[in-house]
């Protein structure tokens, strides 16, 4: 954190890894001012909540974070709130959480507006001036590894899906754009990008210069060959040919592909009005497994949608247990105000989603489970974050497989090795390690040495 200052600033990140980088490129433009950046909510004058909202579980936790923020800061300090949740429901947020002193919703007018806020409360601190925000990014996890949003919004309208409603329609981020902010995070040590966006695969649809999401990971990768480029939210109808040759053609791109498929039956598929069916999800994944037989794939599923019944639920077991997805995130349905599937008849109980939820898991588990028995074989990359959260004398971190919180965590078993070979531990440096031990969905390594 910085040095002290004259004012202390909180921040509170929820939900996705797309409103994070809304939250670091905030940060950033208070960076170097006469702030002081604090984990400590006791202290600070100022505690700033990015919120996820796009479903009700998100949205309990926003609002769980806000009254838990407001109780454990000073009396005097202002809390402020933008983010996905502000925006859904900016017209009732002031009635129903008064607790929130400020409020704005999302993108660079959420920034500005609550830039403009800060300077009124501290003119000498800050100088909110439009020409002078110059969208820099404080990280707020390790910064060895970064979020690259590549593009806003979302074109493809499922109808279970508040996103289009919250930040309307597919809009790309110019690649000479987000080369320059990769270049800035690579110069300051971040060693792996994770490419975002609400579908990153529809990247450049909305762009005349005919650039797509092939042509713009080989740009990145071409112009910043020792770092490692992940990708997220690619949706099935997205992976083509042309994609998994991009990743195939350069070594630092990761060979990890998060599909949400969201189901895996053609009936509910068509109510939720996604774009792909069974057939071209399978032969996603085929493909995949064909051309690059050494990948990752995660997907993410949603369980209880309307009508499901428990055929649906063995289809998606039988597809689970056939094309084996190295991890999966299965999530209950919500029903969302404003969507198209409030309003299908046939609403599942919470009990029987429960129920369907544990026999997936169940199914998932056992097939991730022989995933990582296969890494345990041979040597594995990994980096080293920090001390575990409930053993300081143990290491943690993450190997290439896994994605940041969704995935589960490396720990290092022999940590005093590293000192031996390196003479110090390298935070954020890639180690050649070997897995010991999995305790799903974690594993334990132990360092053979560093990377060159």
């Amino acid at each position: 954190m910085n040095q002290a200052m004259n004012v202390n600033i909180g921040f509170i990140s929820l939900g996705c890894a797309k409103n994070q980088v809304d939250l670091e490129k905030l940060a950033g433009t208070l960076e170097g001012r006469t702030f002081n950046f604090t984990d400590k909510l006791s202290e600070c004058d100022v505690v700033i909540v990015n919120t996820c909202g796009f479903i009700a579980p998100a949205v309990s936790e926003a609002v769980d974070a806000i009254l838990d923020a407001r109780a454990k800061m000073p009396k005097r300090a202002k809390l402020i709130a933008f983010g996905c949740m502000m925006e859904r429901y900016k017209g009732e947020i002031s009635k129903e959480l008064p607790e929130i002193d400020f409020v704005a919703g999302v993108g660079s007018t959420a920034q500005s507006q609550i830039l403009e806020y800060l300077h009124k409360l501290y003119p000498d601190e800050t100088n909110v001036k439009q020409a002078d925000i110059k969208h820099t990014r404080y990280l707020l996890n390790s910064p060895y590894y970064a979020y690259l949003k590549i593009s806003e919004g979302c074109d493809n309208h499922c109808t279970y899906c508040t996103i289009p409603l919250i930040h309307g329609g597919q809009r790309s981020v110019p690649a000479n754009e987000l080369v320059a902010q990769t270049a800035e995070l690579v110069a300051n040590g971040t060693k792996e990008i994770i490419v975002v966006g609400q579908d990153t695969s529809k990247y450049g649809s909305d762009m005349q210069d005919g650039t797509n999401l092939a042509i713009l990971l080989g740009i990145l990768a071409k112009n910043f060959p020792q770092t490692y480029f992940r990708i997220m939210y690619i949706n099935p109808d997205g992976v083509t040919d042309e994609l998994i040759k991009a990743i195939k053609a350069y070594k630092n791109i990761l060979h990890y592909f998060d599909i949400p498929i969201q189901h895996a039956t053609d009936r509910i598929l068509k109510k939720m009005a996604r774009r792909s069916d069974s057939t071209q999800i399978k032969g996603v994944f085929k493909l995949i497994r064909k051309l690059l037989p050494d990948s990752v794939i995660r997907t993410t599923l949603i369980v209880g949608f309307p009508t499901e019944t428990d055929d649906d639920i063995d289809i998606l077991k039988n597809f689970l247990e056939e094309y084996k997805p190295d991890y999966a995130g299965f999530f209950p349905y919500s029903p969302e105000e404003g969507t198209v599937a409030e309003h299908i008849a046939g609403r599942i109980d919470d009990k029987t989603i429960k129920m369907r939820l544990k026999a997936l898991q169940s199914v998932q588990k056992k097939i991730t489970m022989e995933r990582l028995k296969q890494f345990k074989v041979g040597e594995i990359t990994c980096f080293i974050e920090r001390a575990s959260d409930d053993f300081s004398f143990i290491l943690e971190g993450r190997t290439l497989f896994q994605a940041p919180d969704v995935d589960g965590k490396m720990f290092v078993i022999d940590s005093a090795a590293i000192g031996e070979m390196d003479g110090a531990i390298r935070i954020g440096s890639p180690y050649r390690a070997k897995i010991q031990k999995i305790a799903y969905p974690d594993v334990y390594v132990k360092i053979i040495g560093a990377m060159n």
